[in-house]
């Protein structure tokens, strides 16, 4: 009987210990909504996200699902959500990098090193000048092994330091197989993966193009075992 009464009023304490905690906890409610780490998504537009504002419970909705919310933006590659007790939601973001624009149908899109589509940049590019690589004609929705190919060739060349920083970067194709690039007009046709190898080989061939002063209408990388050099007529 002793024993019961004791595990009773644990059960008690604890419950009350509980529903307590709950209540201070539910009391508290968000004072200030801090933003750091953002560039190209607005104050508004990450609170819009959030779905959240001051006067809120600080507790709920959770971290978790305000993370959840926060990655589901394509501008953002990841976030830190950091609760204090004084009131204070502060929200880290790390935004991604926009690495080319995308030329479609009289319409431009911003895309990342992933190849994900961050918005439509349309309305914001009119009158300003080509600030990133193009890629022209390559519909990232619908000719996505494509697009996603020249994503890879793009973020090959940014890496191998292949381009200075005015060159002028464009990337078309039809399929993969045709995938061509233009640095300052001059067509390399690349065709699909195997870039390091092909352009050790396009670096052999230049450096002779150059040294015997050649003009050429494009090279051609794509056959395993030549290059192909297509003089001008």
């Amino acid at each position: 009987m002793i024993k019961n009464k004791k595990l009773i009023i644990l059960i008690i304490c604890f419950a009350s210990v509980t529903v307590l905690s709950f209540l201070v906890f539910k009391g508290i409610t968000i004072r200030n909504i801090v933003v750091v780490g953002n560039k190209n998504l607005s104050q508004r537009e990450i609170r819009s996200i959030l779905g959240i504002r001051e006067g809120h419970s600080i507790i709920y909705p959770s971290s978790k699902t305000i993370y959840e919310r926060l990655k589901k933006t394509p501008w953002i590659k990841d976030a830190i959500i950091r609760k204090d007790l004084n009131g204070t939601l502060t929200i880290y973001i790390k935004e991604t990098t926009p690495v080319a624009i995308v030329m479609l149908n009289g319409r431009y899109y911003l895309v990342d090193y992933e190849a994900q589509v961050l918005e439509d940049f349309t309305d914001k590019i009119q009158n300003s000048a080509i600030f990133l690589p193009v890629i022209k004609h390559i519909d990232p929705f619908k000719n996505t092994e494509t697009f996603h190919e020249a994503v890879n060739l793009l973020n090959f060349i940014n890496y191998k330091g292949l381009v200075k920083a005015d060159d002028e970067v464009i990337i078309t194709g039809d399929d993969p197989d045709s995938l061509t690039l233009y640095i300052n007009d001059f067509p390399i046709i690349v065709g699909k993966g195997d870039f390091e190898k092909k352009f050790a080989k396009y670096f052999v061939v230049n450096a002779e193009i150059q040294k015997r002063g050649l003009h050429v209408q494009y090279i051609d990388l794509r056959f395993p075992d030549r290059v192909v050099v297509k003089p001008v007529e």
